[in-house]
């Protein structure tokens, strides 16, 4: 699973080693997140084209993500199944700054998004879940992804 790709915050093709593994999580109150979706992609797999992926089975809801979320049809998936997509916004070429109101709009994304990036750190912290040096085949991968993470959500 692991490739090459492209990837816009260091402007250039990166070989990772590794695999992402996408979470969405329901935001609780003074808590992490309950995570609701796990998945394992491969390492050219964005974010946006995971969401592609599971988009559907999400309805009446709001979701927090990252830049890679943002969607040209963002307004036709908010209307067919009330799923509103936020993110923050990404300055357009050749602008120097934020808008005040997008500025805005970024910080308070963030500020909701930050329980599931600790939710991230947790999980590392718990499990060591980033360590995977010994795995060898697919199968092996997916016992290591889903037995770290089992054993952290159990704990």
């Amino acid at each position: 699973m692991a490739d090459s790709g492209y990837y816009s915050q260091q402007r250039s093709y990166t070989i990772m080693h590794g695999v992402p593994v996408p979470i969405i999580g329901r935001r609780q109150p003074s808590s992490l997140p309950i995570p609701e979706y796990i998945g394992v992609a491969g390492t050219s797999d964005y974010n946006g084209k995971i969401f592609d992926q599971i988009w559907p089975q999400l309805h009446s809801n709001k979701l927090y993500g990252d830049k890679s979320y943002q969607r040209p049809d963002a307004e036709e998936v908010r209307q067919a199944q009330n799923l509103t997509v936020l993110t923050p916004v990404k300055k357009q070429k050749g602008q120097p700054y934020l808008e005040p109101q997008d500025l805005w709009l970024s910080t308070v994304v963030s500020r909701v998004r930050q329980p599931i990036e600790v939710l991230f750190a947790w999980i590392e912290e718990k499990t060591g879940i980033e360590c995977v040096s010994q795995v060898r085949s697919y199968k092996d991968l997916m016992v290591h992804v889903f037995g770290k993470l089992a054993a952290a959500l159990f704990s």
